[in-house]
């Protein structure tokens, strides 16, 4: 392994041309070429493969707000100062596209001193956001601009070093880019499942089918109430005195059915008011504002919501007996039943559905035999979504523990022989 320092700090300005992005009327975006938007940047380590915006530009714009191997394209305004500077890098060329007005694109001056990999993953790193932050103009908008990228600087080790960091961190990357693409796959292939079951009855096509509140159902089938059935239970009460810490959710920590925050943590004595729900085994939790769709499953195998999180008060949660468990989940986690909650949510300044309503709900409940078949074809598919959870969540801790320290030099990565005598 090399112990030589050889790290160099430059300005980032000295390394990089930048230009501010594409700026245009809000009428000429939703068709055209591909476009990187905003949200792209902020949320991404990489350009995406596939730009999912367009826009109507022209081919002198295309050609000036370009997008090429390592540029690298950073936010330069917003309204909060956490959001100013973060940072994605392009992989490849992006014949045809361009850029948003809100990011810049740093062009590098010499590419054969930069890795894009490496560069992608400082540029994400606290020793970068913390120079970002320090250096924030604040009046109504945060914005981040040549005189601020003037001042910054980076360090950075040979390129061989750059490399072999850089391909380390985007392996975990990837497989965490992997796992969630997994998942949307299997959530979409359980929806799918439910649907041909529980909608087109597609099963159940050789039965009598008699009328219903809900429509034409299988004889034998009934419709009730969410909550208010032998299926399910509204989850009431508060949660009992813990022992150390726990980690809160709030509503806004989660998206869809994906929690992005785990950095609230909390003790029985010192939390907010509204950390008051306790994610017991087979609940599912809703949140109850109004078109807010965030989803949490909580089965007997996950254990780590089950020790560790303690949940909002802005969340509904349902108890629900194991054998519906999986289809209590997709009927919530469907937009009919977003439509029907948003249309029972009440309130002046905030509108929120509450357990009364929450009882409106109709619920179309098939036989326990049917239920029983169904949960057993669903949980090898949810163990799995669990399974690659954990995963993501461990390759995450690892990846942000290891960048601090592979991006100031205090853990090195081994270099060969002839590798150290280049450098």
């Amino acid at each position: 392994m090399s112990f030589n320092n050889g790290w160099k700090e430059y300005k980032i300005s000295s390394l990089y041309d930048s230009y501010n992005g594409l700026s245009k009327n809000r009428k000429e975006f939703g068709f055209g070429y591909p476009f990187l938007s905003f949200k792209e940047v902020f949320d991404n380590y990489f350009v995406p493969n596939e730009l999912k915006n367009k826009a109507n530009t022209s081919k002198k714009e295309r050609k000036k707000f370009s997008i090429s191997k390592g540029d690298v394209f950073i936010t330069r305004t917003s309204e909060k100062a956490d959001e100013l500077g973060m940072a994605c890098v392009a992989l490849k060329d992006y014949p045809e596209a361009t850029f948003n007005g809100f990011t810049k694109r740093l062009r590098p001056s010499e590419k054969e001193n930069i890795d894009p990999k490496f560069i992608s993953f400082y540029l994400n790193s606290p020793q970068f956001r913390n120079q970002v932050k320090q250096m924030s103009i604040i009046t109504t908008r945060a914005s981040l601009n040549n005189e601020m990228l003037d001042k910054i600087k980076i360090k950075l080790p040979p390129i061989n070093e750059q490399k072999k960091i850089g391909i380390l961190l985007y392996s975990l990357n990837k497989k965490i880019e992997n796992n969630n693409k997994m998942n949307k796959t299997l959530e979409k292939t359980a929806q799918a499942i439910y649907k041909s079951w529980f909608v087109d009855f597609e099963p159940f096509q050789d039965r009598k089918f008699v009328e219903s509140e809900l429509g034409m159902i299988p004889e034998g089938w009934e419709v009730g109430n969410l909550g208010d059935k032998n299926l399910t239970k509204l989850v009431r009460g508060s949660i009992n005195e813990f022992v150390g810490e726990k980690i809160y959710l709030a509503t806004a920590d989660v998206n869809d059915k994906k929690i992005e925050d785990y950095n609230t943590i909390i003790t029985y004595d010192e939390k907010p008011s509204r950390a008051n729900r306790k994610p017991e085994p087979n609940t599912i939790w809703f949140a109850k504002m109004r078109n807010s769709k965030k989803l949490i499953l909580v089965s007997e195998y996950n254990k780590f919501l089950i020790n560790n999180i303690i949940l909002s008060t802005g969340f509904m949660g349902l108890d629900v007996q194991e054998y519906a468990l999986y289809y209590i989940w997709n009927f919530i986690n469907n937009e009919d039943f977003e439509e029907k909650k948003d249309k029972l949510c009440t309130g002046t300044t905030m509108e929120a559905i509450n357990m009364t309503n929450t009882k409106k709900i109709k619920i179309l409940i098939p036989s326990k035999e049917i239920l029983d078949k169904f949960n057993s074809l669903m949980e090898p598919i949810y163990k799995k979504i669990n399974n690659n959870k954990v995963e993501t969540r461990n390759l995450k801790e690892l990846r942000d523990s290891l960048l601090p320290k592979l991006m100031s030099g205090e853990i090195r990565v081994p270099l060969e022989k002839d590798e150290r005598e280049v450098n």
